[in-house]
């Protein structure tokens, strides 16, 4: 029963994070749910699960409608019942992870459920503007921070924390020096951009981060890992262009942040079996 209320809390706070999704890359305030028009949606439509259920993916139309206007372009997308039944689903996982270790306090628990809400919000922001936002991230280090210094004696050691984070952020700014540095080549020899080929800076503070949350050594199995699902994630979106498109698309921009995400709390999930793996 207590899983299920968390999965009913998940789908509810996936409803939030929809609204921040849309309101914080427009650098509105949050407020009520809107349509992609700027509609507010009524509170059926509130979650987006409700909204395709009850047929209100779209805004009702202030003007007769037009063979000129796209009624699409108003609809509420599948991202949004999505991100509700990934983030229930999510953070049912977690609450289950955590039950699995007896000797976790509770308020690791809730430190986990917080940072699993606050990394879905990052990751869809940068699938759908590819940027890392500003906000979120901030509050993620109040959170690891806070969830720190509330536990008698922080797992990961605080001395851990700060070596990861030092360790992540030396190694993925070599990257995204690299990535300039190719940028600049691209733009020399192909033509290209530099900014369509660098390696966000952002993501350099979000794996930064990714090292404060797990920690030294652990943050070596971090980044190995998010290194391995970004080229796992290159090779699909290839694969979508030979065989689906059919039309090949040099330099595309990809969101690397959710693999960063997903390496991350991974990681930190699996603390202990990766702990003893590697002998750390």
């Amino acid at each position: 029963m207590d899983i299920l209320l968390v999965a009913l809390l998940g789908l509810l706070l996936g409803g939030v994070v929809n609204a921040l999704a849309d309101d914080l890359p427009a650098g509105r305030r949050l407020g009520l749910p809107r349509y992609p028009d700027g509609g507010r949606r009524p509170l059926a439509a509130w979650l987006g699960i409700s909204a395709f259920a009850l047929g209100l993916r779209r805004a009702p139309p202030v003007a007769p409608p037009s063979a000129k206007t796209d009624a699409g372009c108003h609809a509420l997308t599948w991202r949004y019942p999505l991100v509700e039944l990934a983030l229930a689903i999510l953070m049912a996982l977690t609450y289950a992870a955590a039950r699995g270790r007896p000797s976790l306090p509770a308020e690791k628990m809730l430190i986990w459920q917080a940072l699993i809400i606050l990394f879905v919000l990052i990751a869809v922001v940068d699938i759908e503007h590819r940027r890392i936002p500003v906000a979120p991230m901030l509050v993620t280090v109040l959170v690891v921070i806070f969830g720190a210094g509330a536990a008698g004696q922080p797992t990961p050691s605080f001395a851990s924390m700060l070596a990861g984070a030092l360790c992540a952020g030396l190694v993925f700014s070599l990257v995204y020096l690299g990535g300039r540095l190719f940028g600049r080549l691209a733009a020399r020899f192909w033509r290209r951009r530099p900014a369509d080929t660098v390696f966000g800076l952002g993501d350099v503070y979000l794996m930064t981060i990714g090292g404060l949350i797990v920690g030294f050594p652990q943050v070596l199995a971090a980044m190995l890992l998010a290194v391995f699902s970004a080229g796992f994630l290159a090779l699909l979106v290839l694969a979508r262009y030979a065989f689906i498109i059919r039309q090949y698309k040099a330099f595309a921009i990809l969101p690397y942040g959710p693999c960063i995400l997903a390496s991350t709390f991974a990681v930190l999930i699996l603390h202990d079996p990766i702990s003893q793996l590697f002998n750390w």
